[in-house]
């Protein structure tokens, strides 16, 4: 202190951009603590290019509707979403959230795990590539019905959203899928 008043601040540029950085450099670390995974890897999908990546998948185009529709509800086309922890303490994975309770393992053993049906660590169903969660939800829906995600009585079971736009000629997404199509049925 001089003189016996407020202590010396440094109100230079310098120093209010060193303040500023500090917090800065702070923020996305609480962000990470408090959410598990950064903002930057959320990744959310298009209907179109959804639908695009389900066909792909040889998924029906007849089945999409109700696909995109589940996905819609469940994960809002969030392919790197977990759910909050269900009443048992499992959580729900993917865009199709899919439990790790019966479907996947989670990445830490818990009380509540019971089985693995789809043969998979419940963190391959967060990727970009969907392919893993579509084979697991596909698994699902043969098994369990449609019944088997709780949107699908109030949300899905009903007049659909028809998916056709997604498939004209002209549609960005379209043409993405149909090159893709191609170049994987030539293969």
């Amino acid at each position: 202190m001089a003189g016996g008043g407020e202590p010396l601040r440094d109100w230079s540029p310098l120093g209010m951009v060193r303040s500023s950085w500090s917090k800065v450099r702070v923020l996305p670390l609480l962000w990470f603590l408090f959410h598990g995974i950064p903002p930057l890897l959320t990744i959310r999908l298009q209907p179109c290019e959804l639908a695009g990546q389900l066909y792909i998948l040889d998924v029906p185009k007849s089945e999409l509707p109700l696909w995109l529709c589940i996905a819609e509800f469940e994960s809002r086309f969030n392919t790197h979403v977990v759910g909050q922890a269900n009443a048992d303490g499992s959580r729900d994975y993917g865009v199709f959230q899919i439990s790790d309770r019966y479907w996947c393992a989670p990445p830490n053993r818990t009380e509540y795990y019971a089985f693995n049906d789809c043969n998979v660590n419940c963190t391959s169903l967060l990727s970009d590539d969907i392919t893993m969660a579509v084979q697991c939800a596909r698994l699902i829906q043969k098994q369990q019905g449609w019944t088997a995600w709780s949107v699908y009585p109030e949300f899905c079971n009903g007049t659909l959203d028809a998916i056709d736009e997604c498939f004209q000629p002209g549609n960005a997404t379209d043409l993405k899928a149909s090159d893709e199509l191609a170049e994987f049925k030539d293969s």
